[in-house]
């Protein structure tokens, strides 16, 4: 396995990353200081160790006309062996649903969702959520975000 060391070089190289994934490599290696041919062996060795793990696009919501958005917390019936698995798959398969956590707490999964109305925010969680192995639910509707960025502090 490949030395896991992070030093200051890969934590500059993974913040520009995160701030444009598309960034021309040899802009990359300029702005952390390195050769081009030294910042690419660590880029390459960050991805092969798994410290990058693929490469996003991250989408304008709104834009996209997904301007509802929302956290629900999600509480499965215990005294049903398999909800717990079931409330996975139905999260698995439930599109507006874009991030799940398992939490510790009162609730047992916390989830991020998007809509593009009201309505089918309402129909996600009052029809799509509303299962007989769910014993729970608090939603929590976003109204502004005042910070939405990856970065790194090593």
């Amino acid at each position: 396995m490949q030395d896991m060391t992070i030093d200051g070089f890969d934590t500059r190289i993974l913040n520009l990353l995160l701030e444009n994934s598309q960034i021309p490599r040899l802009e990359l290696a300029e702005k952390v200081g390195l050769s081009s041919s030294q910042c690419f062996r660590r880029l390459k060795r960050l991805e092969d160790i798994g410290v990058i793990d693929h490469y996003a696009t991250v989408i304008n919501k709104d834009k996209a006309g997904l301007g509802v958005a929302a956290t629900i917390m999600v509480q499965y019936r215990k005294s049903e062996a398999s909800s717990r698995d079931k409330t996975i798959e139905l999260i698995q398969h439930t599109p507006e649903i874009y991030e799940c956590y398992s939490i510790t707490g009162e609730y047992d999964f916390m989830l991020r969702v998007n809509c593009k109305t009201m309505k089918e925010f309402n129909t996600l969680l009052n029809h799509t959520l509303q299962v007989s192995f769910v014993s729970g639910l608090h939603s929590y509707m976003l109204l502004a975000c005042f910070k939405d960025k990856q970065s790194l502090v090593l």
